[in-house]
């Protein structure tokens, strides 16, 4: 469903390889991906209108130019 909300055409591709990044983490509530927690759909997509919906190689790409450009490479 989350990723439908986010308009997210794979055309076939691996949906679980699919992540949502948040593009500013200071108004980040909850990760979307977290397992285990139940929500009301409202609050999730309040949460997911603060995400963009990446492939995960380029998520994870993102973060480590984040890290290195801050110089956080936790």
């Amino acid at each position: 469903m989350a990723v439908e909300y986010k308009g997210c055409r794979c055309y076939g591709r691996c949906i679980d390889a699919l992540e949502f990044h948040h593009a500013d983490s200071s108004g980040k509530d909850f990760s979307i991906s977290e397992k285990g927690y139940t929500r009301r759909w409202s609050e999730v997509k309040e949460e997911l209108d603060k995400c963009v919906l990446l492939y995960a190689n380029r998520y994870q790409a993102l973060h480590a130019r984040v890290a290195a450009s801050t110089g956080n490479r936790s």
